[in-house]
């Protein structure tokens, strides 16, 4: 039932808002019980495509399933907790995060640089706790895919960001010489932002991430092995 359905959605049967026939009618169609009906409508939920609203039924989502997407990212962030995960979170974001800086750098609003001044004040004032510094970190990077105006990014980094992101930087923030150079390279990207140097802040930003990840080889390549980090719950 679930498949014909979403089925259905994706084929524009049932556009964006549209009300999805009640429970007793799509019980008749399918030729299944009131507690079939009810599971099949959850999995589309969970999936993204169908909404429930109080008292009036279930409607195809207006998100076009962007809510899914970011839903079952965070669901996958937070089972994954081996650390080779880091390694394929990096690889995303190289990906994700050179396209969007561009994208912000070439027309860059002043409230998306504000915000981006806001989380570099924040990690600042962080210096002295790794922890936090960490997860003002990952929230500097996170508000930069927001700010590019990009929404399958945005919300592909805001399912996995919060939650494997921010156990990354947990994990990976050592000592405070690397807290330093970390701040000095988010210091550096929002400069180059704020001058509109599009070409200096893509490339500043990959050789951050690039720093980042042999840091991790080279921490997953201590003698203890490949498993020597301690992922976080």
């Amino acid at each position: 039932m679930a498949e014909v359905i979403e089925r259905e959605i994706l084929e524009a049967k049932w556009g964006p808002g549209t009300k999805l026939p009640g429970e007793a009618e799509l019980g008749a169609r399918f030729g299944a019980g009131r507690s079939a009906v009810r599971e099949a409508l959850q999995a589309l939920k969970t999936r993204g495509l169908v909404e429930s609203r109080r008292g009036s039924g279930s409607y195809v989502t207006t998100e076009r399933g962007a809510g899914g997407v970011r839903d079952m990212l965070a669901l996958y962030s937070a089972l994954r907790k081996d650390a080779p995960s880091f390694i394929e979170l990096l690889d995303l974001r190289l990906l994700v995060e050179t396209f969007c800086i561009r994208r912000l750098a070439d027309s860059a609003s002043a409230l998306s640089l504000d915000r981006l001044r806001q989380c570099l004040a924040r990690m600042e004032d962080s210096v002295g706790d790794m922890a936090k510094f960490g997860k003002e970190d990952i929230s500097f990077h996170l508000t930069l895919v927001e700010a590019s105006g990009h929404e399958l990014f945005s919300n592909i980094m805001r399912g996995l960001l919060p939650g494997l992101g921010v156990r990354f930087a947990l994990e990976t923030y050592t000592d405070a010489a690397l807290v330093s150079r970390n701040l000095a390279d988010h210091r550096a990207i929002f400069r180059l932002m704020k001058n509109g140097d599009g070409d200096g802040a893509e490339a500043r930003l990959k050789k951050h991430l690039l720093d980042s990840r042999r840091h991790l080889e080279a921490m997953l390549g201590e003698p203890s092995g490949p498993h020597s980090l301690t992922i976080l719950p």
